[in-house]
């Protein structure tokens, strides 16, 4: 039978050292991890925003083909890949980053379903010249929202 009633490890000076750098690596690790995931995350909707406005002036026609609603699936899983990372850093909010986040995620879903829209009437030979300004200006406010983010990571710590 141990003694537990002893002085030990816990009263000396080197275990609340090493418990307070251990604590500060495994924030440095978790805060590490959000700035990257949240980059990635923001270059992944960044993309797909500019391939999806290159579609869009393209009246939705690549190489003489008209794209299908299953290639708008691309645009989609992106957005609710987006959403989950948002809900599971929604410990973050308090950071700038993840409130610019939730503005451009708006801002994405928005982009998404006005374009699969344009894309529908364009099927029924209506393209709307107004509605593709719209769409440009809608891709054009998502750059800038990426960009706010980018800038708030990298001033984050």
């Amino acid at each position: 039978m141990t003694d537990t009633t002893r002085a030990g490890a816990l009263g000396r000076p080197v275990f609340y050292l090493l418990l307070a750098g251990t604590l500060a690596l495994a924030t440095a690790c978790y805060s590490a991890g959000y700035r990257k995931e949240m980059a990635a995350t923001v270059d992944l909707l960044s993309g797909l925003t500019d391939k999806l406005a290159d579609y869009c002036a393209a009246g939705f026609r690549v190489d003489g083909r008209q794209i299908s609603s299953e290639e708008m699936g691309e645009f989609y899983y992106a957005l609710g890949k987006a959403e989950a990372f948002s809900a599971m850093r929604r410990a973050q909010a308090q950071r700038p980053s993840y409130r610019e986040f939730s503005t451009l995620l708006e801002q994405y879903a928005a982009f998404v379903h006005s374009a699969d829209e344009y894309r529908l009437a364009g099927l029924a030979g209506h393209p709307d010249p107004v509605q593709l300004a719209r769409l440009i200006a809608q891709r054009d406010a998502v750059r800038k929202t990426a960009s706010r983010v980018r800038s708030d990571l990298a001033s984050e710590k």
